[in-house]
């Protein structure tokens, strides 16, 4: 069952006292608190309760009908503009909310701190579920499109949806999130780039019947097009790229990094990189028409990518990600999950074979209707290879490995060789973002002639760990600590009560109370220039820097005169498996088990880099 927290203890807790000079004031408002809590108690409770046609309280009516006015669905921008759409409904920002891992992890810090975490999550990977304070619904129970009876739930499970950068009209710059989103419906007006111009052109044309006021009929767009430059400025994405817990720690700092880069200095912007015709290199942009109504396109101009290309990518059902209108018409999140897709399900090859008494779940007893979620999935299918060739294609623009070292091996020195490993990212650090869950490592495997393995670092233990600190294998003495173990991963370094610090999964300072609260740190952190319980241990590699990774085999291990083969990689994964397992909480959704999460991570790694070198062992 889906967490949901009962603690309401506010981020601050500040004292006010109301002073009186005079004993007028004090009757007078306290005449007023009298004559209020008379009013309320004389409304009848049949006002309260009155009915709406679709048999909800007249209060729970209005409340759905004003959230459905609050904040359009991508769904509905999808009509004009399908290619920002199909880019964007199967990348990071429309996955934020849809993660398991998000949601497990802002339930866990939640509890960790008696909610005083608040919504320092939320803001950034469901800014609508915070502003609509929808944080501790279940995603499986949220609706994207209105049903009767049923609340409207669409723009909150979109994550990162496109009124979320769209509706902005200042220049916020860093705020961790604290922005105002303007709300309005589908004919409020939007922010972009330019200008009106193309919509005022388009407009004129009297075929495609276009409409900008509610109650007219035609197609539904928003009323202007208000001219926001700033959507292509680095700042803008600093609005979350740049973050702090309420400890002052500073978890996500890709923006900040930017600042002081190359890339920032030659004017190139993360829109360059992250938005251009080529993921990670600052190659230009496409040029088309930015909106497709019917068969009309408008004017062309540049068309910046929408996929957002990152290193991150999604673990759920295809039937509930990427975004897809006719998956949710078809089926609720929770009866896609009921839909066995590995299994063939809607294939010919095992409708043609299955069973007669084959029992289906009840949504999925119609031949027809698996038929028809199996189109759906194969377009999922086709759109989600696109977007892991972005990924990949992002990744390799990032990390070179520009020489491997063999020194020559003998039986009194053994062998030694290095790697060097390069980021040739000039805005940011590599790996960059939140990157204490961000591995990139290298694997190293050295075998004999016979095949045997003599040596390896960067190997997995069954639960798909590396041979580290947290590997549960490694601290139960199962399997030994990889000390040569070269990982970018960085960590979170926590004070102790009795000096010294240690690495923690998760920002949340130590307590000697029973029920830890987050408070403002009591010295400011900007003349420490550090958080007072925590901070960042970061193994990143700056704009332009390397690394070298050294291996060291011991004579004890070889045999003079043997000729051995050193295999190489270089692996991007988005987090280890024990990540998962402290995260596994309440929220988890979707009905994972941690051994099949742990997988789908691991599978969806990355091998950026790979060679073998064989060598020869002197006397």
């Amino acid at each position: 069952m889906f967490w949901q927290s009962k603690l309401t203890v506010p981020l601050f807790r500040p004292q006010v006292h109301f002073v009186f000079q005079s004993m007028n004031v004090r009757f007078t408002v306290m005449l007023a608190l009298i004559l209020s809590l008379t009013f309320a108690m004389a409304i009848p409770v049949s006002a309260l309760a009155q009915k709406a046609p679709d048999g909800k309280s007249g209060a729970t009516a209005h409340e759905d009908l004003f959230r459905n006015k609050q904040f359009p669905s991508a769904f509905e921008c999808k009509v004009c503009h399908p290619v920002q759409f199909r880019q964007w409904s199967v990348s990071h920002h429309a996955y934020g909310n849809l993660s398991p891992f998000f949601t497990s992890v802002e339930n866990a810090i939640l509890s960790k701190t008696n909610g005083t975490s608040a919504d320092t999550c939320s803001r950034c990977h469901a800014p609508l579920s915070a502003v609509l304070k929808t944080m501790q619904i279940s995603n499986v129970k949220r609706q994207q499109f209105a049903q009767a009876g049923e609340d409207f739930l669409g723009p909150v499970v979109e994550g990162i949806t496109c009124v979320v950068c769209h509706r902005f009209d200042k220049r916020y710059g860093k705020r961790s999130a604290r922005s105002l989103i303007t709300q309005g419906d589908i004919f409020a007006p939007i922010f972009g780039p330019t200008n009106n111009d193309i919509q005022a052109e388009t407009e004129k044309d009297s075929r495609l019947n276009l409409v900008t006021e509610r109650g007219k009929k035609g197609r539904a767009i928003h009323k202007v097009v208000e001219p926001y430059p700033f959507l292509r400025a680095s700042r803008f994405c600093g609005n979350c790229h740049s973050s702090r817990l309420p400890t002052g720690v500073h978890n996500e700092e890709t923006f900040d990094e930017y600042r002081t880069s190359q890339s920032a200095k030659d004017g190139v912007t993360c829109q360059d990189c992250h938005m251009g015709k080529v993921p990670g290199e600052n190659k230009g942009f496409d040029f088309a028409p930015a909106a497709v109504i019917g068969k009309t396109e408008t004017k062309p101009r540049r068309l910046s990518n929408h996929y957002f290309a990152g290193p991150d990518f999604s673990v759920l059902h295809p039937g509930i990600f990427p975004h897809n209108p006719d998956a949710v018409q078809l089926a609720s999140y929770a009866q896609w999950l009921e839909f066995d897709h590995k299994k063939g399900w809607g294939t010919d090859e095992f409708e043609d074979n299955v069973a007669d008494d084959h029992k289906f779940p009840k949504h999925w007893e119609d031949q027809d209707l698996r038929y028809e979620a199996r189109e759906i999935l194969e377009a999922n299918f086709e759109l989600m290879d696109w977007a892991k060739d972005q990924r990949k294609t992002l990744m390799l623009a990032g990390y070179k490995v520009d020489d491997v070292v063999m020194n020559k091996p003998s039986m009194s020195d053994g062998l030694n060789f290095k790697i060097k490993l390069r980021n040739a990212v000039l805005g940011h650090n590599a790996p960059s973002g939140f990157i204490h869950e961000r591995m990139i490592f290298f694997q190293v495997t050295v075998k004999d002639g016979q095949g045997n393995t003599v040596f390896k670092s960067g190997d997995r233990d069954p639960n798909g760990d590396l041979r580290e600190r947290y590997s549960r294998y490694v601290r139960n003495g199962e399997m030994k600590y990889d000390k040569q173990l070269f990982n970018l991963m960085s960590h979170f370094m926590a004070r102790t009560f009795w000096g010294g610090e240690r690495t923690q999964l998760r920002a949340v300072p130590f307590s000697a109370a029973v029920r830890p609260f987050i408070r403002p740190p009591t010295n400011p952190t900007a003349i420490h220039m550090r958080p007072e319980s925590a901070r960042s241990k970061k193994n990143s590699i700056e704009p332009g820097g390397h690394r070298w990774a050294e291996y060291h085999v011991d004579p004890s291990l070889l045999k003079a005169g043997e000729t051995y083969t050193v295999h190489m990689k270089l692996i991007a994964q988005q987090m280890p498996a024990y990540f998962i397992h402290v995260s596994s909480g309440p929220g988890f959704d979707y009905g994972f088990s941690l051994r099949e999460l742990a997988k789908r991570v691991v599978d969806l790694s990355i091998n950026l880099w790979e060679t073998t070198e064989t060598v020869t062992i002197a006397n």
